[in-house]
C-alpha cells in the first residue's frame, strides 16, 4: 500500500458529532472502567460518516480543518488525507511522510477529566492511547514523523510522553500561519521537539474546506478578558467577519447539519472594541442574522460569559428571538462561573467581570443565569474548587452563591472542577478537598441530579434514538447521575468519616432567592 503523504487525525473520542448535543462531549471525561465501550461508541458519540474503503473522515474537527486548508495551499488535494483513527491502516504506508494529530485532553489531565475520572482512565485518553499503539506499529513499518498540535497539546509538551506516544514535535498555541514549513521540514526530518506559534494576521487563518464536527465554526479567537488560569489569554481577539463566516457555514449546511453553532472563547465580545467590554448588540445580531438567514434552524454558541450577559439582557433577548427560542425550544451554552468569592475574582478573573466590579460577581452570576433562564438559554456553569490560595472564607462566598443559585431554582447545571495548573505543581484532588469544599461539590451536583431529572424528556428528545433507546438512555443517564452521587458519598466517608448529611448540614445557610421568571 502506497499510502497518503500527509495524515491527519484525531482520537476516537472527537470523532463523533455527540448525536448533535456538545454536552454529550463530557462523556468522554468519564471513567472508561465503569461505563461498556460500545456505550460511548453506539449510543452517545457514534462515529462521523466514514468512507468504508479509503477510511476518509467526512466529517472532521474545525481544528483539523483549519490545518488542512492551509497545507492545501502547497500540497494537492489526494496528498492530504484526514483518516478516522480506527482505519489509520488504510491511509498511511510507504508514501507517508508525516502524520498530524490533533488533540484536547489527550491525557486527562484537564480540569473536567480529572474531576469526573478521578484515578481512574478516561475515555479521552484511552482513546488517545490506543490510537498512538497503532500509529507506533505503523511508524516502526513507514518510518513517517508524527506532529501533535490542538488545545491538549501542553500536556504532551515533555520529551519522555512523547517518546513514549511515538511523538517527534509538539506544537503548542495556532498553526495556521506556520502548518506547511512544518510539515516540509517534518518531511525533511527537521524536526523541534517543542514548537510555539501564534496568528499574527487573521488573514492568514485559512477557511475550511470540509464540513466539521456538528457543524462548528469559528466565529472568533482569544477573549481579552485576561483570567490568569486561562490559556485562551495568549491570543488576541480576532473576529471573523460575516460573509467569511457564511461561507463556512454553507459547507456544513449543504452537507446535511441543520443548525450552525459557533466556536469562540466569548461571543458576547465578538465586534467589541470598547475598554468596558460591553457588547456590541449590533455586530452580534448582525451576525446571528446573517448566518440564521442561509437556513438553519438555530445558531447556538459554545462560550458566553455571564457580565456580557447582565451587561445587555436585551441583547440575549433578541438571540432568543431570532432563533425563534421558547419553552418548548431551548439552547445550552458554557459560562464560567469560576468562584463566589470577590477576592478571588479580583485576584485571578482579570477583566472577567467587566463592566461590573469583582465586588458585584456573585450579584452578576445570579442576574445573569436569570436573564438566560428568562430567554430560554440553559447555562452550563463551570465553578473552579481548589484555588492555591483559596481561603475558608473564599470557600464560604462561592458556597452561599451555590445556595442561592438553588434557591432560585436556576434551570442550569453547575460543574465543580478541581483547579489545575498548567506547571502540573499546584493542581487540586479530591483528596486534598477540605469539608466546605466538600460541600460545595455535594451541593452542585445534588441540584444537578434534579436538574437533569426534570430535563431527561428533553435529552432522550432526540431523533436518532427510536422508543427502545429512549427508555435505555433514560436508564442510563439515572443510573450515571447514581453512580456520581455514590462516590461522593463514599469519599466523604473516607476522608471525614461522615455522611455527606452530615458534613452539608455544618455549612449550608437557608437563603431565600426568588425564583427564576
Amino acid at each position: 500500500m502506497s499510502g497518503r503523504r500527509i495524515v491527519l487525525t484525531a482520537d476516537r473520542s472527537l470523532t463523533t458529532n455527540y448525536r448533535g448535543n456538545f454536552l454529550y462531549g463530557f462523556i468522554a471525561c468519564g471513567p472508561y472502567e465503569l461505563v461498556p465501550e460500545w456505550v460511548f461508541d453506539k449510543v452517545f458519540c457514534p462515529s462521523v460518516e466514514t468512507d468504508p474503503v479509503t477510511g476518509e473522515a467526512k466529517v472532521a474537527q474545525c481544528g483539523l480543518r483549519r490545518i488542512e486548508s492551509a497545507l492545501l495551499k502547497e500540497y494537492r488535494r489526494d496528498e492530504v488525507f484526514i483518516a478516522h483513527p480506527d482505519m489509520l491502516d488504510r491511509a498511511i504506508g510507504e508514501d507517508t511522510k508525516v502524520v498530524g494529530i490533533n488533540v484536547m485532553d489527550p491525557l486527562g489531565m484537564a480540569p473536567v477529566t480529572t474531576t469526573m475520572s478521578p484515578e481512574k482512565l478516561s475515555y479521552i485518553a484511552m482513546k488517545f492511547k490506543r490510537m498512538c499503539a497503532k500509529i507506533i506499529q505503523l511508524k516502526k513499518r513507514y518510518n513517517f514523523k508524527v506532529l501533535v498540535g490542538g488545545n491538549g497539546s501542553w500536556e504532551l509538551a515533555k520529551l519522555d510522553r512523547m517518546r513514549i506516544h511515538g511523538i517527534d514535535s509538539v506544537v503548542i498555541g495556532e498553526a495556521d500561519e506556520i502548518a506547511v514549513d512544518l510539515f516540509r521540514d517534518a518531511e525533511q526530518g527537521n524536526v523541534k521537539p517543542l514548537v510555539h506559534a501564534m496568528v499574527r494576521n487573521i488573514d492568514n487563518i485559512p477557511e475550511i474546506q470540509g464540513p466539521t464536527v456538528n457543524s462548528l465554526i469559528e466565529a472568533m479567537r482569544g477573549c481579552g478578558r485576561g483570567c490568569d488560569f486561562c490559556d485562551v489569554n495568549k491570543r488576541s481577539k480576532k473576529d471573523f467577519p460575516l460573509e467569511r463566516l457564511q461561507r463556512e457555514a454553507r459547507i456544513n449546511l449543504d452537507y446535511g447539519f441543520d443548525s450552525i453553532w459557533l466556536q469562540s472563547d466569548e461571543i458576547l465580545l465578538y465586534g467589541c472594541d470598547n475598554k468596558d467590554f460591553i457588547p456590541n448588540k449590533d455586530a452580534i445580531t448582525y451576525l446571528w442574522r446573517g448566518l440564521k438567514s442561509l437556513g438553519a434552524r438555530f445558531v447556538g454558541t459554545t462560550h458566553m460569559t455571564l457580565s456580557g450577559v447582565v451587561a445587555k439582557p436585551d441583547l440575549i433577548e433578541e438571540l432568543s428571538r431570532i432563533n425563534e427560542m421558547s419553552n418548548e425550544r431551548w439552547l445550552a451554552t458554557n459560562l464560567g462561573l469560576e468562584t463566589g468569592s470577590p477576592r478571588l475574582a479580583r485576584r485571578h478573573l482579570g477583566m472577567k467581570t467587566k463592566p461590573f466590579s469583582p465586588e458585584e460577581w456573585p450579584w452578576v452570576v445570579k442576574e445573569g443565569c436569570r436573564i438566560l433562564n428568562k430567554n430560554n438559554w440553559f447555562p452550563a456553569l463551570t465553578l473552579i474548587v481548589g484555588w492555591p490560595d483559596e481561603s475558608p472564607d473564599d470557600t464560604r462566598d462561592t458556597l452561599d452563591l451555590i445556595e442561592s443559585l438553588v434557591a432560585m431554582r436556576m434551570r442550569g447545571l453547575i460543574a465543580p472542577l478541581l483547579y489545575q495548573d498548567f506547571s502540573e505543581r499546584n493542581s487540586m484532588h479530591f483528596r486534598n478537598l477540605n469539608e466546605i469544599q466538600f460541600t460545595v461539590f455535594w451541593r452542585c451536583w445534588e441540584h444537578n441530579l434534579q436538574v437533569i431529572n426534570d430535563i431527561i424528556p428533553i435529552i432522550v428528545r432526540n431523533k436518532t434514538y427510536g422508543p427502545l433507546m429512549k427508555v435505555f438512555m433514560t436508564m442510563l443517564i439515572k443510573a450515571g447521575t447514581w453512580a456520581i452521587m455514590r462516590y461522593l458519598r463514599g469519599l466523604c466517608k473516607e476522608l471525614f468519616g461522615r455522611t455527606p448529611d452530615d458534613i452539608v448540614d455544618r455549612y449550608r445557610r437557608p437563603i431565600t432567592v426568588t425564583a427564576v421568571d
